[in-house]
Order: C-alpha cells, then structure tokens, then sequence
C-alpha cells in the first residue's frame, strides 16, 4: 500500500528557516502537479533538499522528481520541470530550474536574506529552536557507569553526548528529561565490597587474599584509608558470618565515595540530571518479580534446565536469554527489563539509552522483552558509544598504565577545561571510534576546531567594538536592506545563518550531536572567508568610512552571525568568548577589518 503524500513540517522562527519554508514551497507545488497529472492521491513522495557539490547550480537541489519517475513511469526531468512550473511567485526563491536527469535546483532570492537576519535579531537567544516536537516528552538515559569506580575517558564520551542530545531535544521542542540509572545490585557490587573489606583489612595490618573478580585500583585503597581513619579497627574480623553483616557496609561506603564523586565529575562538565534511579529499588520494590510475572502471562517465558528463558528468539534475537539461572539468582537482563517496564508506565513518547557499542546483541534482547510486554518498541531508541583512545605526541597511549596518565575524566577536565573536553568528544559521530587528540586539544591555535569556532564569535565582537570606536556603532535594528549585501562571500554567510533550525532537527531525529558541530564549524569557515576577503578587495571591508547605510548593513549581518554562533555553541554546552586573551601567530590576521 503506498504511503501518504507527506507534508513538510512547520516550526517556530519558520520565517527564517530556510530549508523548512523552501520545503514547503515544493511541497504545495509537487502536490499540484500531482494532481495536474490525475496521479493516486496516496502516491507518495519526500522533499529532500541537499546541498550541491558545485554552488553555481544553486543553494539547494531537491531529487523528488527521481523518486517519481517510476510510479509515474515519466522521464525525471520532465517531473522536474512540471513542478517548477507550478511553484508559485514568492519573495523567498527565485525561479527553480530543472537540471538533468532529475534535478531541481533552488535558488534563494535577496530579499531571503533580509527574513533570515530579521529572524535571528528578532528570536535573539531562541533562534535556532522549534516547535517541530512540541507536546512530546524525551527521557534520555545516559552515562548510568556502575558506582564501582570513578568516571573514566570512555564515560566523559557518554555523559557529553547523552547530555548534547538532550540539549538538541529541547531545542527541538521536546520536553525532556536526563535519568542516571545506577546498577547498585548484583555481582559487581558484591566485588566492590568485598575489594573494600580486603584494602580496609590490610590498612589494618592484616595479610588477606583479595577477592578473584575485586577492582584492584588505587582508589580502593584511597577509599579505605579514608575508611580506617573515620572508625579505626572496628571491622577487621576474619568469621564468615561476620563477612557477610559487614560486606553491606562495606559495599555501601565504597558506592556513595563513588558516587560522589561521579556526580561531582559530571558538575565540572555543567551535566545535571533529573532523575538518579537505582537498580536495587527494582528489588525492593518488587517490579523485577511483577515483570516476570507478566512475562510468564504473555507465554514469554518458558523453563528448562532449572533456568527461566525469555523467548526473544520470536522477536529476531539468535537464541533464547535466561532471566533467571537455576542457582535463583536473576541475570542482568531482568532488572533492565523491569526498568524499562517503568519507564514506558511514565509515559514518555521516545526513550533514548546511551551505551557503550558492546551493547550491541543487548539491543536486540531488551527490544524483543518491551514487544513481549506489548509495549511500542519504536519508542525505543539506542545510541551506541564506540571506543575513545588517547594520541600524545603522535602515539597512542594506554590508559590508565602510563604514569600520570589521564585515567579519569576529572584529570582530563582539570588539564584542558571542561568545554575543550566537551566539543572534542563531539567532533565525531557516536558510532564511530575516535581518537582524542591531546596535542591538538591544548593547541591555541586555528588547527584547533574549538578556538576556530570561538575565534569567529570573538572576531564579531572585536568587529563591533571597532565600530563603536571609529562612531560606526550599530544602529540597533531588525530590519535590514539585504539588497546591500549582494557579494558572494555575504550571500553565503545568510545562506549558512538561516540552516541552524534544520541543522538542529536534523539531529535531534538523528541522535547525533555531530552535525552541529560540523554547522559551526562550517559556519566559521564562511565568515573568515567572509572577513578575510578585505585583504583583497577593499570594498568587502565590512566598517566603510562615509558608507553609513552599507556599514550598517554589514553590521547587522555581523550582530545575526554572532547570535548564530553563540546559540549553537550553547546548545552543545559550550559558552562563547567574546575576546581571546592571546593569540599565536597563526590566528593572528590583521587587515581593513581588524
């Protein structure tokens, strides 16, 4: 059955979304043609709008009239021109223009430009922010380490691109919420007890085994050193009934040291959440046995072998998983089920989980138990981490085994500063593996993506700080004659202002903060383009002596890029600098506009 015409979305700031309200242009004009060739009024079709290889066909190009030439069994461009024909006369495009084999090319006309800028000055901080997913609720579930230890590199990846999604949602127009879900039950937490007794016990001058599966890091024994000096030699007997009264203790200690200190590495990174919810109140409570319960009332599960299974291999999983093992004791898989359970009780219209990429095969158990509980598993949304390594000095070092090296998050944040650490984990996309360029990190230079972003916002306001010194000074206004802004490079630069709403939804749907960065980053390469071409020509000055209007003009441009690039910074969590303190020879440039 073919799919339902499909209209394009409308957001807020929707008059200086661009790519949005050029959509919407093909869209009423495919419509039309449609309906001018009497075609199934359920023929579907997508507006894609792309960015050419080669600007001088356009600013966009849209690929529809290739996707219907089968169902309407029409040569491509004949589509293409038919519903060039049909876009109605606006302000926004020029007359489209139909390239082969299929190709619509668009574009933009000069008065755009002047709605673009209006737009931003007018939304000011919210501009780049819709409506597109109003009256949605997200819960993102992120970070969510084991409190057995402190954060490592590996987490600072997860927590800043769970907490960059959930910024992009809310820019988005979601209502969004952060949960840190804490596996404080089960094997692992035994060991972190167990490893605390045996560190506590040796503080004491004891000689013991340490535990097979302990964590033998420095920090236990920080933890218990800390320990013995706040009760002394209290708990140092050796009966096994005594192990198991103190080994809760233990555990516990262990856990809110390193709890603490999670949270406190997430405060350095500005990550708050909204929600910190614990595995063991799924025990407690009793969910994880009303989840079996269901489970087995659904005929879901089955036993065999002493052990309960969870029939996933109904839901496309290579075999069955075991819910609970013939010892009694349930397998990891079951609280995460019945936390998920929970989750979907309160209501959320998308649930995002950020994991490690070895979670992959758990992707296919837990969607397989949340169809068996019948709930939407399309709902259900996985961001799978890959791998971060550490390059110093052209080399690769191991984490944790060099001396002085950066075996925590916290010691990373403490050397470059927490908004260097983030834009770096954002400078490639979550599936793929990265290297942490240490070296490049601490570079103040225009090789460093980080300050050449921060150096575009920083040349803004140099900009309007010499304005104001020559008496050029902005004149506040929203308004602006785009008709004195017809040089290449300025035409580029508002093409590039008014992509930051679809940038922004594009993420958002792709749980990718990437594409953000690549915007900024593309965004400050235009203006220095932009701004360096006064060194060539001097007419592209943007302050010129005795040309008020145009000055103006050019100034306005500069407050909208400014407010383009500070709200796209702050929607990734990174404040914008408004004056870098000092600057090498390489970022140093000195021309009619400096």
């Amino acid at each position: 059955m073919s799919k339902p015409r499909i209209e394009s979305p409308e957001t807020s700031n929707s008059s200086g979304n661009l790519k949005e309200r050029v959509a919407a242009l093909l869209t009423q004009a495919t419509k039309r043609y449609l309906d001018s060739r009497g075609a199934p009024p359920d023929t579907a079709f997508e507006i894609h709008l792309d960015l050419p290889r080669n600007t001088d066909h356009g600013d966009w190009a849209a690929n529809v009239a290739l996707r219907l030439a089968k169902p309407l069994k029409t040569k491509p461009i004949e589509i293409a021109q038919g519903i060039c024909n049909q876009v109605e006369a606006n302000d926004l495009i020029e007359t489209p223009e139909a390239a082969a084999p299929g190709f619509i090319n668009i574009r933009l006309a000069a008065s755009a430009g002047g709605e673009t800028i209006e737009s931003i000055l007018t939304g000011a901080e919210a501009w780049g922010r819709s409506d597109t997913f109003t009256g949605q609720r997200a819960l993102i579930e992120f970070v969510s380490a084991n409190p057995t230890g402190p954060l490592h590199i590996g987490h600072g990846r997860n927590a800043i691109v769970g907490d960059c999604i959930a910024r992009i949602y809310a820019a988005a127009g979601y209502e969004v919420e952060r949960e840190y879900y804490f596996n404080d039950a089960g094997v692992q937490m035994r060991n972190l007890g167990l490893s605390l007794r045996a560190r506590y016990l040796e503080a004491c001058g004891r000689e013991v085994e340490f535990p097979e599966g302990g964590y033998p890091g420095d920090y236990i024994i920080t933890i218990a050193e800390k320990l013995k000096g706040e009760i002394g030699e209290v708990k140092v007997s050796e009966a096994d009934e005594a192990l198991e009264a103190d080994l809760q203790y233990f555990n516990d200690y262990a856990a809110g040291i390193n709890t603490g200190e999670i949270r406190a590495g997430l405060d350095a990174l500005g990550i708050a959440f909204d929600h910190y919810f614990s595995e063991s109140s799924l025990h407690d409570s009793g969910k994880v046995e009303r989840v079996l319960d269901r489970l087995a009332n659904a005929g879901a599960t089955y036993e065999e072998d002493g052990a309960l299974w969870l029939r996933t291999t109904d839901h496309g999983d290579e075999k069955d998983r075991v819910l609970r093992k013939s010892d009694g004791n349930t397998t990891y898989l079951t609280p995460d089920i019945a936390y998920h359970e929970d989750k979907f009780a309160r209501g959320y219209d998308r649930l995002v989980n950020v994991l490690g990429a070895d979670h992959h095969s758990y992707v296919v158990r837990l969607k397989a138990a949340v169809r068996a509980l019948e709930h939407d598993a399309e709902k259900l949304h996985f961001v799978l981490i890959q791998m971060v390594r550490v390059s110093e000095g052209g080399e690769e070092q191991r984490l944790g085994k060099r001396k002085g090296g950066y075996t925590t998050l916290g010691e990373l944040i403490e050397e470059l500063g927490a908004d260097i650490v983030r834009f770096f984990y954002l400078t490639r996309s979550p599936g793929s593996q990265m290297v942490f360029d240490l070296d490049l990190a601490r570079a103040r230079t225009m090789d460093n993506p980080y300050w050449y972003i921060q150096y575009a916002h920083a040349r803004c306001c140099s900009l309007l700080a010499k304005a104001e010194a020559t008496r050029s000074a902005w004149r506040e206004t929203t308004a602006v004659d785009a008709t004195l802004l017809g040089a290449p490079e300025e035409k580029a630069v508002i093409f590039a202002l008014g992509r930051l709403p679809g940038v922004v939804v594009d993420c958002a749907q792709a749980d990718d903060p990437l594409g953000l960065v690549s915007y900024l980053r593309e965004l400050a390469t235009t203006f220095h383009s932009y701004f360096s071409a006064g060194n060539r020509d001097a007419t592209l000055r943007i302050i010129r002596e005795g040309e008020g209007e145009l000055t103006q003009a050019r100034l306005t441009l500069i407050i909208a890029l400014r407010q383009t690039i500070a709200n796209g910074l702050r929607i990734l969590g990174l404040t914008p600098i408004d004056r870098l303190e000092s600057r090498s020879a390489e970022t140093d440039t000195t021309d009619g506009n400096d």
